[in-house]
């Protein structure tokens, strides 16, 4: 009989508790609190998103996906939030913040078939990543307007449409089903990169995710939102730290400026 933290594994920090709690605490938005929520905990996850399982066979068009993580895992980050005095608002009764409200989902990835983005071998402890995933390193590393419209571009490389795939007919796979694995595999994508350097691109993740899954446009026009927007993203404890000494020296130079202005002015 496994146990809850063995069926879902998180790596839980301080930095996914102040993000969520800052993004969620008060109210409950859309666009405001689920790219951030679902940023945090795809970080989370990743480490054993990406990991193998000997004994799962891979998702094929004949064979559908496996069940997810997601209950588990939102059962075992509740429970954290919780003794940590952090409650994320319910829209009712029935309906939880993270899998119904915000429609967050939590795969491994031997449970998808992304060929574009992965090879995944029995002997390969790890899911490897192709060209097309490696290049979003270099594609995401800016969370304003550009950068997310540039990650947004490279994701769509990871699509099976023939370019980086066999070409699927109508009759070989329902469409439906195509999209949500298409959108599937490019959320592993973004969850690779969380797990190379969640520091460098969690904003970036976040800003793509409103784009990819809370986006007001209409489904499968993805578009990101533009700078002016100011709504928040997932940043990490080193970048607030970085933003805060920012602040403090400009505040440091407006104290000695307004010191030694009547000073000068003496002497004009």
């Amino acid at each position: 009989m496994k146990t809850e933290s063995e069926l879902c594994r998180l790596d839980l920090s301080a930095e996914l508790f102040g993000g969520v709690n800052a993004a969620c605490g008060r109210n409950l938005d859309r666009s405001r609190c689920c790219p951030v929520l679902a940023a945090w905990l795809f970080a989370a996850h990743a480490r054993s998103a990406l990991q193998v399982n000997a004994s799962a066979p891979p998702a094929t068009d004949e064979m559908p996906m496996m069940p997810d993580d997601s209950q588990n895992c939102v059962n075992s980050l509740q429970n954290s939030l919780q003794s940590r005095n952090i409650h994320i608002p319910q829209p009712n009764a029935s309906c939880d913040a993270v899998l119904c409200f915000c429609g967050i989902r939590l795969h491994q990835i031997g449970s998808l078939s992304c060929p574009a983005a992965f090879n995944v071998t029995k002997s390969s402890r790890n899911a490897i990543p192709t060209v097309a995933v490696r290049n979003l390193e270099k594609s995401c590393r800016n969370s304003s307007y550009a950068g997310c419209t540039r990650c947004l571009g490279a994701l769509q490389k990871l699509n099976d449409d023939g370019q980086n795939g066999t070409r699927k007919t109508h009759h070989q796979v329902d469409d439906r089903a195509s999209k949500i694995m298409t959108r599937d595999c490019q959320l592993m994508g973004l969850t690779w990169l969380l797990a190379r350097n969640k520091t460098a691109y969690i904003p970036t993740v976040s800003a793509v995710l409103r784009a990819i899954m809370y986006s007001a446009h209409p489904p499968h026009e993805f578009k990101c939102s533009p700078d002016q927007e100011n709504m928040p993203l997932a940043v990490d404890s080193l970048q607030f730290e970085k933003s805060s000494g920012a602040s403090l020296a400009r505040a440091g130079v407006m104290v000695i400026v307004m010191t030694l202005l009547p000073l000068v002015m003496e002497f004009v």
